[in-house]
């Protein structure tokens, strides 16, 4: 009995964690490549800039201000 329950417990934590991972955002887009020109001229800045916003528009803590 224990054997089935340590089973289906290890099984289901191993369909939560791939459930997790596909519902992912990031998922759904590929980054450009960084041979492109147009790509590293965006300073890294302003790249964590904009993934902070994206964090927190997925957090559902952006109130509208823009941080520095």
């Amino acid at each position: 009995m224990i054997d089935y329950l340590a089973l289906a417990l290890t099984h289901a934590l191993i369909v939560i964690a791939l459930l997790r991972i596909l519902t992912r955002d990031e998922l759904d887009r590929e980054d450009p490549l960084a041979s492109d020109p147009a790509v590293t001229a965006v300073a890294p800045v302003a790249r964590a800039k904009q993934r902070r916003i994206q964090r927190r528009r997925r957090q559902g803590r952006d109130e509208g201000r823009d941080d520095a």
